[in-house]
């Protein structure tokens, strides 16, 4: 089970009744503006949520999407998401999406900075990355609030929309993230 709080969010897993909500802030304009593919169609977004949902937490290979729910609400609002590449390395990937209506308020921080703590304690991981479009400054900046320093400039590393794209590797050790936590 994932139920996490923070002040003004919880994190908990998908769940079917998130469908709607997912679906609008997927096929907002620009939302996939720095994804490698189109919006979810209805039904690839129900696919979306019934995989997050019944993912096995700590599966290797695939990322783990989790609902971000504003406390004051009750609505979804957004995803975080862990990819464990390696248990035996103790490797994972973590990514964010926030609907444009709570973007600037501190929400997409607050809830990446439980995250984080979520994915290095329960899943004893060792060393977590976030990559991000280069022309994503806010994803940029959030990595850098977060504590995560830039370990990577990859050049036309993603085709979509007939351009190739750049992309930044952000990273942070367990010791590095407890220590900034204190």
């Amino acid at each position: 089970m994932i139920h996490i709080e923070t002040q003004r969010l919880v994190l908990r897993r998908m769940q079917d009744s998130d469908l709607e909500a997912y679906h609008e802030i997927d096929n907002r304009p620009g939302h996939c503006q720095f994804l490698s593919r189109p919006p979810h169609t209805i039904d690839q977004s129900r696919d979306f949520i019934a995989t997050a949902r019944d993912l096995p937490l700590g599966t290797e290979g695939h990322y783990l999407h989790v609902s971000v729910v504003l406390k004051q609400t009750g609505g979804m609002i957004g995803n975080v998401c862990i990819k464990v590449e390696s248990q035996a390395h103790g490797q994972g990937d973590v990514g964010w999406f926030l609907s444009p209506d709570h973007r600037g308020q501190g929400l997409a921080t607050e809830a990446c900075r439980v995250w984080i703590d979520f994915c290095f304690e329960r899943l004893k991981l060792h060393r977590i990355t976030a990559r991000c479009d280069a022309k994503n400054t806010r994803s940029r900046a959030m990595m850098e609030r977060l504590g995560m320093r830039r370990e990577g400039d990859y050049k036309d590393i993603a085709f979509f929309d007939n351009v190739w794209h750049n992309q930044y590797c952000y990273a942070i050790l367990a010791p590095e993230w407890q220590k900034a936590q204190r």
